[in-house]
């Protein structure tokens, strides 16, 4: 079994905290990986798309540098299948059913979990458990009060125009306690790029690429007894956005923006007594978006977009420890999603009512069970349908002595159609089926203490199969898409994780590695030419190589991440193979104390080598720059 902590250590050192496999603590009750807060700080991420690469498995479709869209998807399954929690609430836009990670930014990010299974963690909310997988983000608002700091400020400026600055302010008053952070960010992204044109290379600088952000959430806590906490938070966002788009032969601007706000309010109640557990929580969501393309050609002369979001989510779990090795959990929730706009045939909305029966047996090893139903009545084509699927999970993991662990994880889930795949323009479909997903894997965790030093390891082969998997494809020409159900796929791969760290005197030294191989496969047609070809955007090599160092207020990193190739469609032909790239980033930080408060400074030099690539074809991303942070926290 995997400690999260080394006791060899002593206290000079920070726990090691970054894998968290089949986790010692068992109140997590989940199976998940996890990185700590000062490893997340360290890199200097512009969102949380940057620092969610850091972890196997997980693929990040990058659309563009700060600001530009980035979506997370878990072993080929899409982006749908893999549920974002921020501070014990779902997170997710109704109308594409997934969420941008280029809108959570990391400063106030407390701890990052990737969980694979959760069923008796009542904090987790049910829509996630009935998840792929859960990216879990807490952030200081998790537990008001909790943060040692009462005052953060801080201000961030990088290359091409980038200027951040953030605040922290938290107090605590008997019972009560209140945390209010906010931040604003802009950034110009002129960055320069290069590009073929037959056999000539071509010099360009990235164009409408401005972003301008504002960030802001307040929460308040009360604690009546210590059986009882109540917590209310507020949040919101507001973006103005420059869409630079592709790249395409000598076109390199674009007259399209992006403009909108969210507002999130959630009131959750825990109680916490003996063997109960109880945690009961509203949610609310809204969000309002408008894309403008001044040059699109129509009657008007321009196109401008406007949609409406709302959800509702309400839900409460009890989980009772029956004795000291059995656990149960169940739980309920409805959740209500409308969205409106001009453009869309209607006004869709969609009831989605979720149970949850979970189990943990820690008996013979560690048994966990899952059983989910999921009940859909929403309004198509002015018909009303209801739809039920049942969704099981299961794991079994046990020691193999003291130093060896192996897990063996199950688990079927699905993802609905999103309003825009059922309802926008022509492309949508109202007669498209749920799309189904079967997930299993194998896991072998390897722990080994030596003198002032550990080792992690983490090897893990898996299987993947999604059948109605919904695609967007040419219907009666190349320029008439529309989205099918047509689609299967598999998946069969390895994740890779090893963390070694160890202390000599004043220096703690340490390396970490991460690498996935993944073959995923078309099997949607066998009479097509793209059978058994690999998706696109499913690279089978990627991973990457930390090193770090550190001496009393210095510490230092070095992080590579490789991309392998892959395709742009999924005809594997040559040209819509995208090249492999490897990417070397460098960072320091320094910190003093002043009478017990801390000024930190952090550096960051990214691509080094001024690697030229796209992770999306003609999407491209910028050369070497640099970010600089100073932050004083009281």
């Amino acid at each position: 079994m995997v400690s999260a902590s080394c006791p060899v250590f002593g206290q000079e050192v920070k726990p090691i905290e970054e894998i968290v496999i089949s986790p010692r603590n068992e109140k997590d009750n989940s199976i998940q990986i996890e990185l700590n807060k000062d490893r997340i700080q360290n890199k200097l991420a512009n969102d949380l798309g940057q620092i969610l690469s850091l972890f196997p498995g997980l693929q990040i479709k990058n659309y563009g540098d700060v600001g530009g869209l980035k979506t997370v998807s878990f072993r080929s399954l899409g982006a749908g299948h893999t549920a974002l929690v921020q501070d014990f609430s779902s997170v997710s836009t109704t109308q594409s059913g997934q969420a941008d990670l280029s809108a959570f930014p990391v400063d106030f990010i407390e701890r990052l979990e990737l969980i694979t299974l959760s069923p008796t963690r009542t904090q987790i909310p049910i829509h996630a458990k009935l998840a792929g997988v859960v990216v879990n983000v807490e952030s200081v608002h998790s537990y008001s009060g909790i943060n040692p700091r009462k005052i953060i400020l801080g201000a961030q400026l990088g290359s091409f125009d980038q200027y951040e600055g953030y605040l922290m302010l938290q107090k605590r008053v008997k019972k009560w306690a209140g945390t209010l952070t906010g931040k604003i960010r802009s950034y110009g992204g002129n960055y320069p790029y290069s590009y073929l044109n037959g056999n000539n290379t071509m010099e360009e600088r990235r164009k409408n690429n401005g972003l301008l952000e504002y960030f802001g959430t307040a929460s308040v806590q009360f604690s009546p007894n210590p059986n009882h906490q109540f917590q209310v938070r507020l949040s919101g966002n507001e973006y103005q956005k420059e869409l630079a788009g592709a790249v395409i032969f000598y076109n390199s601007n674009a007259a399209q923006y992006l403009n909108g706000y969210g507002l999130n309010a959630a009131l959750n109640h825990r109680f916490k007594k003996s063997r109960w557990d109880v945690f009961s929580s509203v949610n609310f969501q809204k969000n309002n978006l408008q894309y403008l393309d001044s040059s699109y050609l129509n009657s008007l002369g321009y196109l401008d977009q406007r949609f409406y979001s709302n959800q509702l989510d309400v839900q409460s779990q009890v989980s009772y420890l029956i004795t000291e090795n059995l656990g149960v959990l169940l739980g309920s929730s409805l959740i209500s999603e409308e969205l409106s706009g001009k453009s869309l045939t209607g006004n869709p909305y969609r009831n989605t009512s979720e149970s949850v029966l979970g189990l943990e047996w820690k008996k013979i090893g560690k048994i966990l069970v899952q059983i989910g139903a999921q009940g859909i009545f929403e309004k198509r084509d002015t018909v009303l349908k209801n739809k039920w699927n049942l969704l099981p999970a299961l794991s079994w993991s046990f020691d193999l002595g003291k130093k060896n662990r192996l897990s063996l994880v199950y688990r079927y889930t699905c993802r609905q159609p999103t309003f825009s795949e059922l309802y926008y323009q022509q492309i949508g479909n109202t007669k498209l089926r749920t799309e189904k997903a079967h997930i299993a894997s194998l896991r072998y965790e390897l722990y080994l203490p030596f003198r002032n030093g550990i080792s992690q390891t983490m090897i893990q082969p898996f299987y993947s199969y999604v059948y109605d998997k919904i695609l967007a494809i040419p219907t009666k020409n190349l320029f008439i898409w529309s989205i099918q159900n047509i689609g299967k796929s598999d998946a069969v791969g390895v994740e890779f994780t090893e963390l070694i760290q160890k202390k000599i005197r004043n220096h703690t030294l340490g390396a970490r590695v991460n690498y996935t191989f993944q073959y995923t496969q078309d099997i949607s047609d066998p009479n097509s030419s793209t059978y058994r070809n690999i998706l696109s955007y499913s690279p089978l090599h990627s991973g990457s190589l930390e090193l770090d160092y550190s001496w009393k207020k210095l510490s230092f990193f070095v992080l590579t991440s490789y991309l392998g190739e892959r395709y742009a469609l999924n005809q594997n032909i040559p040209s819509n193979l995208l090249a492999a790239y490897l990417l070397v980033d460098f960072g320091a930080s320094y910190t003093q104390v002043i009478k017990n408060n801390e000024l930190t400074l952090r550096f960051s030099l990214n691509n080094i080598t001024n690697k030229q690539y796209s992770y999306i074809n003609y999407f491209v991303m910028p050369g070497i720059h640099f970010n600089v942070r100073l932050q004083y926290a009281l």
